[in-house]
């Protein structure tokens, strides 16, 4: 797992990426344009950002990603977590369910299994 951070952009171009991938450099400049209005150029940088800090490979102008969707939020969350709630699970829990909102029984009972799968003996 990369341990650096991408920025919003970067996230964007990364969808794109996991979605069309293994996809050509140019046509995926194409796609960019038409779904953000990127520049080929800004594409370009972004691409070069990325695969200097690991997460795809840009081989013959061929784009493939190196960390796939799952890996990346797994890294997102955890460094949200830290940073924002100095690592303590139940404290973003908290901030996430204040306010009055209210889950429904089914993803109650889904964080409910997902906790037990992860606690320790």
């Amino acid at each position: 797992m990369k341990e650096n951070s991408i920025g919003d952009s970067e996230y964007k171009l990364m969808e794109l990426i996991w979605e069309y991938a293994p996809v050509a450099s140019g046509d995926l400049s194409n796609i960019c344009e038409m779904v953000h209005g990127w520049k080929k150029t800004t594409v370009y940088t972004m691409l070069k950002r990325l695969a200097d800090k690991g997460f795809i490979k840009n081989e013959k102008s061929v784009i493939t990603f190196l960390v796939g969707r799952d890996e990346l939020q797994q890294q997102q969350s955890e460094e949200l977590v830290e940073k924002s709630f100095k690592g303590s699970l139940p404290m973003f829990v908290n901030a996430f369910l204040g306010g009055g909102k209210k889950m429904s029984k089914e993803d109650a009972a889904k964080l409910i299994d997902m906790i037990e799968e992860h606690t320790e003996e």
